[in-house]
């Protein structure tokens, strides 16, 4: 029977030791860039499963797809900003909740912001989130234009409106976006 284990700088996660058996190629792989990130296979693979059970296994079934961002960044020109922030607060808006549903089951900040990472980390786009006390504030780069800010920043602004939390500032610019909302939500 696997062993469980409390990690002691995380009290409220526990571990359990297991034996799985990895193809020898994956496995090199794997290791090599646990050497490059300068962290263990361990954690390589924690990640991978983490990605998989709270992303990977629902995209498909919430419409997410992969498209290049050469692809994305074309077409976002060619639609005008309205219908870009039509579809970024009603489709893309309710596959999000959708994502949102099926990975946590409930709606709040903490849900809406792990669901906002795992979207982020999934496209590859550099993001820092701070979730204050008072504040939630977003910094998307994402290199696919002004356009691409405006939908996301439409998105976000009506994930958050769910809570009643309104953007405070903005900054929609051509390759990246930051977001502050005012989290009406905090305990004080």
């Amino acid at each position: 029977m696997p062993k469980s284990t409390t990690n002691p700088k995380i009290q409220s996660t526990s571990t359990t030791n297991t034996a799985i058996r990895i193809p020898s190629d994956i496995y090199k792989k794997i290791s090599t860039q646990a050497d490059q990130e300068n962290k263990t296979v361990s954690s390589i693979i924690n990640e991978v499963l983490r990605k998989y059970v709270t992303w990977d296994q629902f995209v498909s079934d919430i419409g997410f797809v992969f498209l290049q961002k050469p692809f994305v960044r074309s077409i976002f020109e060619h639609v005008s900003d309205e219908d870009i922030i039509r579809a970024a607060k009603t489709s893309c808006y309710t596959g999000m909740r959708d994502a949102i549903s099926f990975i946590h089951g409930r709606n709040d900040v903490d849900a809406i912001i792990d669901v906002i990472k795992l979207w982020l980390s999934a496209s590859k786009f550099t993001n820092t989130i701070i979730n204050s006390e008072n504040s939630v504030e977003i910094r998307i780069q994402h290199n696919l234009g002004q356009k691409c800010s405006l939908y996301m920043g439409a998105l976000l602004t009506k994930l958050f409106a769910d809570l009643n939390m309104k953007p405070e500032k903005s900054m929609l610019k051509d390759h990246s976006m930051i977001l502050t909302f005012k989290n009406l939500q905090s305990k004080k």
